[in-house]
């Protein structure tokens, strides 16, 4: 068996790393801007990180959601504390792609609508609903084509509204900062407007920090720049690096 032929591969294979450094096969030393795709927000091999991973694989490696864990209520306590977001519940899964299908799906309950609003450049996600509200036809399969998702040009309340008028969109989907489509950032009066026109048209807003969030703009996340509530926020990334258990 080969491995599937996914994604253009650079010629580099790291071996080891350390903050923000990394080496190659071939002992060739990088400054590592790219941290693994925005995953390893706290540098390389931290020891904090490391000894936690080692002291629960030494305890328990793994069990399913059946069962009490008190880590999952220690980290949504002190994620809500460091985000700000003490009001929110805490929806734990696997990827930042499965924080948006939950989202979506989420908000497709509470409002019993259907449709959803994106915008030009955004990325949301390789699976099912969010890669139809994502703006690349490349990465869409036939089977992820809808007419529930509407995809308007970015920083345009006047087309967003006009899209909410008919009162069948479940909600809006919009990145703190753009990545995959460029930094494009949204401005304060575009996701202030988001909000104010959710609110009028019954949908509900649901900000993808995936990228952006976890402290990456110098707030917790990028939105908190734009003083707006979201009823819905995903993120991903750079919680899979231990940050926020640690107080990083």
């Amino acid at each position: 068996m080969k491995l599937f032929d996914v994604y253009p591969l650079f010629n580099i294979t790291p071996v080891k790393a350390k903050g923000c450094y990394v080496w190659d096969s071939e002992g060739k030393k990088y400054l590592d801007l790219y941290g693994g795709h925005a995953v390893i927000s706290i540098g390389h091999s931290h020891f904090h990180y490391v000894q936690k991973i080692t002291d629960q694989l030494s305890d328990i490696g793994f069990y399913s959601n059946s069962i009490q864990n008190p880590l999952q209520v220690e980290l949504a306590k002190k994620l809500g504390e460091l985000s700000g977001c003490l009001d929110y519940q805490l929806f734990l899964c696997n990827s930042g792609a499965e924080a948006n299908e939950n989202a979506i799906k989420l908000a497709s309950f509470v409002t019993g609508r259907k449709k959803f609003v994106s915008f030009s450049k955004s990325f949301h996600g390789r699976t099912s609903a969010a890669v139809a509200l994502t703006d690349n036809p490349k990465i869409i399969a036939p089977v992820n084509e809808t007419e529930n998702a509407v995809i308007l040009p970015f920083n345009d309340l006047t087309a967003t509204e006009e899209a909410l008028k008919d009162r069948e969109a479940a909600a809006i989907i919009v990145e703190g900062i753009q990545g995959i489509g460029g930094i494009y950032v949204p401005t304060k009066e575009f996701l202030q407007g988001l909000k104010s026109l959710a609110e009028k048209y019954g949908s509900l807003l649901i900000l993808d920090e995936i990228q952006s969030g976890y402290g990456r703009s110098g707030k917790f996340f990028a939105y908190q720049y734009s003083d707006v509530q979201p009823d819905i926020v995903t993120m991903a990334k750079g919680m899979g690096n231990g940050f926020p258990i640690g107080g990083f």
